[in-house]
């Protein structure tokens, strides 16, 4: 008697369990587990993340350099994620200054991002992903008192690997001021107020992660910013600066991260950064 198809697949996966081989998985399901799947790379600090995400963010930072200190706090972003392939991004930063001399301390809204990214290669087989999209600044923040004021875009590119308990996340940015910058007021009488250029530059950030476990990550960035113009001495200065951190899930969905961001070269705009950022995702 002719043992029907549907007979010899089943004495056959039957075999191979018992020799402990898997089962072939038929190609329709291989297909449908490929599309559920999901590239999974750990938060970052400063690195723009390559994956679109559905997350809220909360962080807080605390910048020293030799002239003042500076906090931004508050809601720094919203993140949506329709598809696997897009995502929205906006943040609303709330700065506060802390001039060392005599200069009042002076708080208010920053300038708020708007973020379009776009992952065109997802590959969760191999844990990869690229993406890139555009980040535009809208002058929402106070240029007299020093807490933005600038309209500015900046196209990106990012990617990141999983390899394993480790990950490699990257992203190159360039971006333009668009608005021209108020005069400076002249320190002696009769000199001629000064305007500043406009202000262009390149970001490079990269990030490794070890996770020994589920909860826990160790991460360590390296951070560069290059100003192609604005007319300071940190002019086409390749400013770098290291932020070890570590990454906790205390729950389910939920994200604490910390680290420091210190300098590695002598031009720098701090002396170092505190980051601490809470995420819940959804």
């Amino acid at each position: 008697m002719l043992m029907s198809a549907g007979g010899r697949i089943a004495v056959l996966s039957l075999v191979l369990l018992v020799l402990g081989v898997p089962p072939p998985v038929p190609a329709d399901e291989r297909k449908e587990k490929a599309e559920t799947e999901e590239v999974s790379l750990p938060p970052t600090l400063i690195t723009e993340g390559a994956a679109p995400a559905t997350e809220v963010e909360a962080t807080f930072t605390l910048s020293k350099s030799s002239t003042e200190r500076g906090y931004t706090v508050g809601l720094s972003s919203l993140q949506y994620a329709p598809v696997p392939s897009f995502g929205i991004k906006l943040s609303i930063p709330l700065a506060v200054r802390d001039p060392r001399d005599s200069e009042p301390t002076v708080a208010g809204i920053s300038d708020v991002g708007l973020m379009l990214k776009y992952a065109p290669l997802i590959l969760p087989a191999q844990q990869f992903v690229l993406s890139g999209g555009v980040a535009l600044t809208f002058p929402t923040g106070s240029e007299r008192r020093d807490l933005g004021g600038q309209l500015a875009v900046a196209p990106f590119l990012a990617a990141g690997k999983g390899l394993g308990p480790f990950s490699l996340q990257a992203d190159v940015a360039y971006r333009w001021q668009l608005n021209r910058p108020r005069p400076i007021e002249p320190e002696e009488e009769g000199d001629e107020a000064v305007r500043p250029h406009k202000e262009h530059g390149v970001t490079a950030n990269l990030t490794a992660t070890y996770s020994p476990v589920k909860w826990l990550a160790l991460l360590l960035e390296l951070n560069s910013v290059t100003l192609l113009h604005r007319g300071e001495p940190l002019t086409e200065r390749v400013q770098l600066y290291l932020t070890p951190g570590v990454s906790l899930e205390p729950a389910e969905g939920w994200n604490l991260r910390a680290g420091i961001h210190l300098p590695v070269t002598s031009a720098r705009e701090v002396d170092y950064s505190l980051i601490v950022i809470l995420t819940k995702g959804f």
